[in-house]
């Protein structure tokens, strides 16, 4: 049966009147969807918050703070980004286009003299933030001549993670708060396996500790940041170096043999099994919560033979930019970031140690392992920045670095070594001291 056919004149009227019926429904969802989003974002102001986290965990955490902020604060949006690089913020800044805050961890001098920090001092009294509750150490860090321009968020000490189950098999006891140097490289050496036929060794005493770290316990530094001149040539300095190089001939594993391992380095050997000791910093804390094949623990970094320790602390903050639209908002983000409720929350993720002391001494410390409070010891002792204040910094450790590598690697004489360091960053000191006096 053929179907009847329609008049093509009734089809155009049909058309034209199911068509302006479309279009009428089609704009009043859009009005009533504009309207609705113009509500919520009504009398809302936005923020962005950089943060250089690339961990799945961390981000998860920084949302989470977030999330928990903004209910509390319905009139402020906060606009996430994560992975982003220091490169990218100084980019920003010199734009004029930076983030409201943005997270910070090599030194503020720097920023400091660009006139990118926005100082906070007024709003701590406004908001009735007390420091005392604060680590002490990170907060005079932040402090210039009585105004706060950063906002301590972590602070990263050293202590000495171990493979209990490693020790126990070699019969070796395990770290203790009385451990030397000498104690330190005795174990490490007894936990280090002959090489084999092909020169391999498949197990290890310990990772190596930053060289800068282990000449900061000894009483050492790079620079005197006061006297404005480079002390690598120290007793304590060479003390420490040459205590390494014994480390690293005993026990410790080559570049060529850490290329075993996935990463070439930080956590992986450690996570291997293979390595039973690693003066670990905070932050590794992270990566090593989901060990589950052999019990560890954490002990006190050991103290130099000679001379009396003395504790250096690494650090991290949220800065607040000087050319945010809308400061105020942004220090309440801070501050709450910061602050006991978002700290509870960081804590959690063991990415260095919440600044808010109250939660340092309750999440943070909750095993396991054991041995987490040793972190806090060294915090409440911690008097040597890792990061002097001082401008350039990082330019200038980057000879220490290539120099003490060399040596490592044997390539170059320690004395030769710690000549051309010292040399290096000399010249630099000069040339920051001519350039203050031109400013002047």
């Amino acid at each position: 049966m053929k179907s009847a056919k329609v008049p093509k004149e009734l089809w155009r009227i049909i058309g034209g009147k199911m068509l302006k019926k479309l279009v009428l429904i089609a704009f009043c969802l859009f009005v009533a969807v504009g309207c609705g989003r113009k509500e919520s974002d009504k009398g809302k102001v936005t923020i962005r918050f950089s943060n250089a986290e690339t961990v799945v965990d961390q981000i998860k955490i920084m949302k989470e703070i977030t999330a928990e902020f903004e209910k509390e604060n319905p009139d402020i949006k906060v606009k996430l980004e994560w992975g982003v690089r220091p490169e990218k913020i100084l980019t920003e800044l010199a734009a004029g286009t930076p983030p409201d805050v943005f997270m910070w961890w090599m030194g503020l001098d720097d920023l400091k003299e660009r006139g990118a920090l926005y100082p906070m001092g007024e709003y701590v009294k406004k908001y009735k933030i007390d420091l005392s509750k604060y680590f002490k150490c990170i907060v005079d860090q932040y402090t210039y001549n009585g105004e706060l321009y950063a906002f301590p968020l972590q602070l990263k000490t050293l202590c000495l993670v171990y493979n209990k189950d490693m020790f126990d098999k070699n019969n070796v006891a395990y770290p203790n708060e009385k451990w030397t140097w000498d104690d330190y490289l005795d174990a490490a050496t007894k936990l280090t396996a002959k090489k084999t036929e092909g020169g391999v060794r498949k197990q290890f005493g310990s990772l190596l500790p930053p060289g800068d770290q282990w000449i900061m316990l000894n009483g050492g530094n790079i620079i005197d940041v006061k006297n404005r001149k480079c002390v690598i040539d120290s007793p304590q300095a060479k003390e420490a170096l040459e205590f390494l190089l014994k480390l690293n001939t005993a026990a410790a594993p080559s570049q060529a043999e850490l290329s075993a391992f996935t990463g070439k380095g930080g956590s992986e050997p450690f996570l291997s099994g293979m390595v039973a000791m690693v003066p670990a910093p905070t932050w590794m804390l992270s990566s090593l919560a989901y060990i589950k094949n052999f019990k560890w623990a954490v002990a006190p970094i050991p103290k130099p033979p000679k001379r009396k320790i003395t504790y250096m602390f690494d650090d991290a903050g949220l800065v607040l930019a000087k050319d945010s639209k809308h400061p105020e908002e942004a220090f309440r983000f801070i501050s709450y970031y910061c602050g006991k409720k978002g700290m509870e929350i960081f804590a959690r993720g063991r990415n260095g140690i919440p600044v808010y002391k109250e939660i340092a001494y309750s999440t943070f410390v909750t095993p396991p392992p054991e041995g987490l409070k040793y972190y806090l010891e060294a915090a409440e002792k911690a008097t040597v920045p890792l990061n002097p204040r001082i401008k350039n910094y990082s330019e200038m450790r980057s000879s220490y670095s290539r120099n003490w590598t060399l040596a490592l690697l044997g390539k170059k004489d320690l004395d030769a070594a710690l000549k051309d360091i010292k040399s290096d960053i000399d010249k630099k000191l000069l040339s920051i001291k001519e350039d203050s006096a031109k400013k002047k």
